[in-house]
């Protein structure tokens, strides 16, 4: 009865395994596009409100909810601090601190990263540029995202229960 049991878990956990690997996909797809939100609001704040960029990601926080809202107002008071620091040192730190949890992947954080080092220096029209480069990038990213999703989804959902029933046979 006992082994019975413990056989059970095992096939339970190599499955919970399968559905938690799936599940970080879909909240890998659903960060991205609050990204894209987040770029569009701010090239919307720039473009149409030619507003200052601290002023855009303030004007944008109104507009996010979550890390999202924080990572904006906190980068825009860390801009507003006068630290001295460039733009893109601060727009690193504050994404770090505040959008690290996101589960992105290495490269999908360092082509964020570097978003803020090209904006801090450039006036309106070339920052909006920056801004639409990187929200097309970032679309493109997403739709390549969201036609592996469906089947990368159920890899991990098979090899979790089939790796979950190999290790119940090997014990058994």
């Amino acid at each position: 009865m006992l082994k019975a049991a413990g056989i059970f878990l095992i096939i339970f956990a190599g499955t919970g395994l399968g559905l938690c690997k799936s599940m970080e996909l879909t909240r890998r797809e659903r960060a991205l596009k609050e990204i894209l939100r987040m770029v569009i609001l701010l090239k919307g704040e720039i473009r149409y409100g030619c507003a200052s960029l601290s002023d855009a990601f303030t004007g944008a926080a109104g507009k996010m909810a979550g890390d999202y809202r924080a990572f904006l107002i906190y980068t825009a008071k860390a801009m507003g601090a006068g630290t001295g620091k460039p733009f893109g040192e601060l727009f690193r730190e504050c994404a770090e601190e505040y959008l690290g949890r996101l589960g992105l992947k290495q490269e999908e954080r360092e082509q964020f990263f570097s978003l803020g080092e090209h904006l801090g220096y450039l006036d309106i029209s070339m920052q909006v540029k920056q801004l639409t480069l990187y929200e097309e990038e970032l679309s493109e990213h997403i739709r390549a995202l969201q036609e592996e999703i469906p089947g990368k989804k159920k890899v991990y959902q098979s090899l979790g229960i089939l790796g979950g029933i190999l290790l119940a046979v090997l014990v058994w």
